[in-house]
């Protein structure tokens, strides 16, 4: 369970930046958010995410998480996610840890973390936060220099992630460095997609690129994402729109450069993912900033 002592929410609530990430060492970084107006989207690549204070509703495919604080999230495969803050306020704002899980390091502590059999299926798990890590993240976040942050905070990550091999997610984690060939030729697929991104890509396509039948790449790409390869592409998508949307890209053409010529159908299927049009959506979120 979390521990919810007033030192590691107040010093997390100290250095964070309402709407921001803020890197405490290399590969670790402190998100804050006090709305729960807009909606979010998200591309996580491989990352573990510790909860401090509020929650957030993510959506993974047909799957719905709560993140709450005492629990940590594990995300092994790259991936697009929609959410929204529920709990979120200025006195109360919404604070995580986010730590990049990178193959090399988790190779290098699986030698010594205890075995366990690599997740199969679905590529993320959420579970209670395993002990130590609370104090762990404490002692992060009060590094106050440089050469502090510098040396030591890498030390600190390096814990946080041996504590994490040893808790409930760690078959999540394990994942990340299987030599599962089904994943590896799923994870060929997903940079393919990324890559590809504004082209329409037929099916047989994705799955000629991961060397599997179409049949056998829609079944192991669903239980990998959570969704279906074309499901991930669209919200790939819509997500990439987003972010030029609100960049200050003129709508119709944001739509066009992922892959839309229809705009009707480019704003249907944006209402049905982030909740509005993308004309009201952007208005709120600048509502918001303002």
């Amino acid at each position: 369970m979390l521990d919810y002592r007033p030192s590691l929410t107040s010093r997390a609530a100290a250095i964070a930046k309402a709407g921001e990430t803020v890197e405490l060492t290399e590969g670790v970084g402190l998100f804050s958010a006090t709305s729960t107006s807009s909606p979010l989207a998200l591309f996580l690549d491989p990352v573990a995410i510790i909860v401090f204070q509020g929650e957030m509703e993510v959506t993974i495919g047909s799957a719905i998480l709560t993140y709450r604080p005492g629990q940590s999230f594990v995300g092994s495969i790259a991936m697009p996610v929609t959410g929204r803050l529920t709990q979120a306020t200025t006195a109360e704002p919404y604070l995580a840890i986010s730590l990049s899980l990178a193959r090399e390091t988790l190779a290098d502590l699986l030698a010594e973390a205890p075995q366990v059999m690599a997740q199969q299926g679905k590529c993320y798990a959420l579970g209670p936060v395993p002990e130590g890590i609370p104090e762990a993240c404490d002692r992060l976040l009060s590094l106050q220099s440089d050469d502090d942050r510098t040396i030591l905070g890498p030390m600190i990550r390096r814990e946080i992630l041996w504590r994490l091999l040893r808790g409930p997610q760690a078959p999540a984690l394990h994942q990340i460095v299987a030599a599962d060939p089904r994943l590896a030729q799923v994870r060929r697929a997903l940079g393919w997609i990324r890559e590809h991104l504004s082209e329409t890509v037929p099916i047989r396509d994705m799955a000629s690129c991961a060397g599997m039948s179409e049949a056998s790449f829609r079944r192991h790409f669903k239980a990998a994402t959570g969704m279906s390869p074309l499901t991930y592409q669209k919200t790939l998508r819509l997500q990439a729109a987003r972010r030029a949307i609100l960049g200050g890209t003129e709508i119709a053409r944001a739509g066009f450069d992922v892959g839309y010529v229809s705009p009707s159908q480019f704003s249907r299927e944006y209402a049905r993912l982030f909740g509005l049009p993308p004309s009201r959506d952007r208005a709120q979120v600048l509502a918001g900033q303002a």
